[in-house]
């Protein structure tokens, strides 16, 4: 998702600062201008401006969590043997900026 399309699902036709957009999930426009999607208290995905994104599960690597980010962010993430890699092969971590 780029920045321009999280800022439209945002802001929808009532021109909001905050949207559910799923269970336990919302997306919200940040001061700074980036679009937060957060799970339960989590920002699992932050999409910055410049269509980087920063991806952070909050030590909760749940099957939900994996769902947004690879719904939210401009990349995949796949599991094996319980431990999480991106679609291009790096191993995931916490505060990672992908994408740009």
């Amino acid at each position: 998702m780029t920045h321009a399309e999280a800022i439209s699902l945002v802001r929808g036709s009532n021109n909001r600062d905050s949207r559910k957009v799923g269970n336990n999930t919302y997306a919200r426009i940040l001061n700074n201008g980036s679009v937060a999607i957060r799970l339960h208290s989590t920002d699992v995905v932050t999409i910055h401006e410049d269509n980087t994104a920063t991806l952070n599960t909050d030590g909760w690597q749940t099957v939900t969590t994996k769902k947004r980010i690879n719904e939210y962010s401009p990349i995949k993430i796949y599991q094996k043997a319980r431990e999480w890699y991106l679609s291009d092969g790096r191993d995931f971590q916490d505060g990672m900026l992908v994408g740009g």
